[in-house]
């Protein structure tokens, strides 16, 4: 897989999150961008609420960055049983085809990456990208 991971800068996690990992993406393109994956802490008001109405395992954020074909969004990701669903604030994930392709390559490498601290992840297949408006990636 090419890429890296790494914390934030100055070593923080943003607020809310038990991990955040971000990986500079080689496209076929040859244009880098970088996707970044928080995974949300379970005690934190905001988020247990939010995995509360969405009946989610975990939850947490996407963010796709320098790449002129994806829209500069925050996209939530929330986990129930063996599922992933990626929802976006509007009506249409504007992540571009080349970053979407990579998508579940990247998630399972972060899902490992968290599995000590959320094992469960570690039981989500990705097979496919679905093409709904809720964009399941199961």
């Amino acid at each position: 897989m090419t890429g890296s991971s790494r914390y934030p800068v100055d070593g923080r996690l943003p607020p809310g999150a038990l991990a955040w990992r971000q990986y500079e993406v080689k496209l076929l393109s040859g244009r880098t961008a970088t996707v970044a994956f928080s995974l949300g802490d379970p005690r934190d008001g905001t988020i247990a609420r939010v995995k509360r109405e969405r009946e989610a395992a975990n939850l947490g954020l996407l963010v796709v960055l320098n790449d002129p074909d994806s829209a500069e969004e925050v996209v939530l990701w929330f986990q129930r049983a063996t599922s992933l669903t990626l929802l976006s604030h509007g009506d249409d994930m504007m992540i571009g085809e080349e970053v979407r392709t990579l998508l579940p390559r990247y998630f399972t490498a972060f899902f490992d990456e968290v599995k000590d601290i959320a094992p469960e992840l570690g039981t989500v297949i990705f097979t496919r990208i679905a093409t709904t408006k809720d964009r399941n990636l199961h």
